[in-house]
């Protein structure tokens, strides 16, 4: 069987299990597909589509595209999504488009959602929105599903990949239409705030109607403080695996970034872990070993980290249209704090701001906990209502 035959077979059946050295493989036939002989190579260029196993009220698709490197904007980098298409009959313009950013999954090419397939949390979460009659694509960010370097907290480089997959998924699939609304949770709320952010430049063929960001991040000079240097240093907290984890992407990003200056003997070997293990099972790793902020950490660990730290910050605050950004005042991951400092950056900006906050819910709980304000609120914004608006009653 040719690598051809091979990689179009796994692409509709199960992509559980691949080995790096096959998904590679596959990856390096994209010149000869036929997505990318018919217009010129550009960001935003579907170049694959396999159907997807799903138990959904829709069918799902893996699609590969193409979309800008931050890094160096004469390139391209090659990146997978989830596409998730309603069953019956699409309204008038097609189906609107929920873009959606996933939350930090792991450096690995493997710790990609479309690789890792449709879990039954995810099942939940996207079922609701294509019985609402939305479609949904579901960026993996570049590095994550196709090879390439994987760019923790790059803002730009996740927006710019959340922005092309829309374009993508519109060129292949007819029955989806331009309106979009911008949604994801922790780095996917970067992802959908950096988006909406640049879309009227990057991608002004899109209509973006609104974000939803749930427990977004905030490194404004405060929260980058409050990373490095934690109230209480000598006990774990998540800033351990998310230093670890940021050191990891910028190795693979900078060949003269020196770790070593960075991480104390001790949490070197776990760094090398975080670029192999995805979140899941690297979180409980690091918790494990012991390490606290302290031990974690050399003198002048900023300094070195600074371009990691650089490429976190928000493209720009003053957003043209609404935003929801929702808090579980239990955040250990996204402090309650630092996203409100969050939605008075934005109210200060000028960008509407619907607040919402979840008493008991914790990072990951205030995604379960969203869903019905999330929902109200992007029903307003299609109906072309304006929600209510936190920054006014400030």
């Amino acid at each position: 069987m040719t690598l051809t035959r091979l990689c179009t077979t796994l692409g509709t059946t199960a992509l559980f299990g691949l080995s790096l050295a096959l998904l590679s493989g596959c990856a390096s036939q994209d010149d000869g597909d036929s997505y990318s002989l018919s217009a010129p190579v550009a960001a935003g260029q579907a170049i694959q589509i396999d159907h997807m196993i799903s138990h959904m009220p829709g069918q799902a698709w893996r699609l590969t595209y193409r979309s800008s490197d931050a890094r160096n904007p004469k390139q391209l980098v090659r990146v997978s999504a989830e596409v998730l298409i309603p069953r019956g009959t699409p309204p008038a313009g097609g189906w609107p488009v929920l873009a959606w950013g996933h939350g930090e999954s792991g450096l690995h090419l493997t710790c990609a959602p479309s690789v890792m397939g449709l879990g039954t949390v995810q099942e939940h979460f996207y079922a609701p929105w294509l019985q609402q009659g939305f479609a949904i694509v579901a960026t993996d960010y570049p590095g994550l599903g196709e090879p390439g370097d994987a760019l923790l907290l790059n803002a730009r480089s996740e927006g710019m990949s959340m922005l092309d997959s829309v374009r993508a998924a519109h060129a292949r699939f007819p029955d989806i239409s331009l309106t979009t609304v911008l949604s994801g949770h922790s780095q996917g709320a970067q992802a959908a705030l950096a988006a909406s952010a640049m879309a009227a430049t990057y991608a002004p063929q899109l209509h973006i109607v609104g974000t939803v960001a749930v427990a977004p991040p905030y490194l404004d000079a405060q929260g980058v403080q409050g990373l490095l240097h934690p109230r209480n240093p000598h006990s774990f907290s998540p800033a351990v695996p998310e230093l670890l984890s940021l050191g990891a992407s910028l190795s693979q990003a900078d060949p003269s970034f020196d770790p070593n200056a960075v991480f104390t003997t001790r949490a070197l070997a776990l760094m090398h872990d975080a670029a192999t293990t995805c979140s899941s099972d690297f979180f409980p790793m690091a918790h494990r070993s012991g390490l606290t902020p302290a031990t974690t950490l050399r003198p002048g660990a900023e300094a070195a980290l600074v371009p990691a730290l650089k490429w976190a910050e928000y493209p720009s605050l003053s957003l043209s249209t609404p935003v929801m950004i929702a808090t579980g005042m239990q955040d250990l991951h996204s402090s309650p704090n630092e996203q409100k400092r969050l939605v008075s950056a934005l109210c200060a900006a000028g960008t509407p701001v619907t607040h919402h906050t979840y008493g008991g819910a914790s990072h990951n709980g205030t995604l379960r906990s969203v869903t019905t304000d999330a929902h109200s609120f992007v029903r307003s914004l299609m109906s072309g209502q304006s929600p209510g608006n936190s920054c006014l009653t400030r």
